[in-house]
């Protein structure tokens, strides 16, 4: 915990926290990298599940690299707004679950992405079979489960904010 108070006592902590600015700035970057990431992951699985039929699965190759932009100014402005409260944020239950799910998030895709392409690993940096997949039902399952842990760290991220821990003295 020393740490976590050394960090609230920077002065980048202190203008996130107190400024008119910060805070807000902050949270309109994480809700914009939200979007990226969390729409175009939903917009797979939701393809994997039916819908959009004519939008090739292959086509989501190329989108992944903006989801994975949207997880970049995720990650950066995610700690920006760690760093303000930090003391507080560690001791909120609503936190640390968001964190557990977002992880089971990435690692659902990557479960849905190898049950599509039938890899034994699909974090190998093998490539992928030229072809479209065929979705078996195991898939439209494997669907299923990033569309429930991206719903529920965005419903826990909200909590945040209702049940955020007092400041510590």
């Amino acid at each position: 915990m020393d740490s976590l108070a050394w960090l609230e006592q920077t002065d980048l902590s202190t203008w996130l926290r107190e400024s008119d600015w910060g805070f807000p700035i902050m949270l309109c970057f994480h809700a914009v990298g939200m979007g990226l990431v969390v729409g175009i992951s939903l917009m797979f699985s939701a393809r994997v599940l039916g819908y959009a039929k004519a939008f090739p699965l292959s086509a989501f190759d190329r989108l992944f690299t903006i989801a994975w932009v949207g997880f970049a100014i995720n990650a950066i402005s995610g700690t920006l707004l760690f760093i303000g409260e930090p003391r507080r944020l560690i001791q909120t239950p609503a936190f640390l679950i968001k964190l557990a799910l977002i992880v089971c998030a990435g690692f659902s895709l990557w479960f849905l992405m190898g049950t599509l392409y039938g890899m034994e690993n699909p974090a190998d940096g093998a490539p992928r079979p030229p072809h479209e997949p065929v979705v078996s039902p195991r898939a439209k399952i494997a669907a299923i489960i990033p569309i429930v842990f991206w719903v529920g760290a965005i419903v826990t991220g909200r909590l945040i904010g209702y049940t955020i821990a007092p400041p510590p003295e």
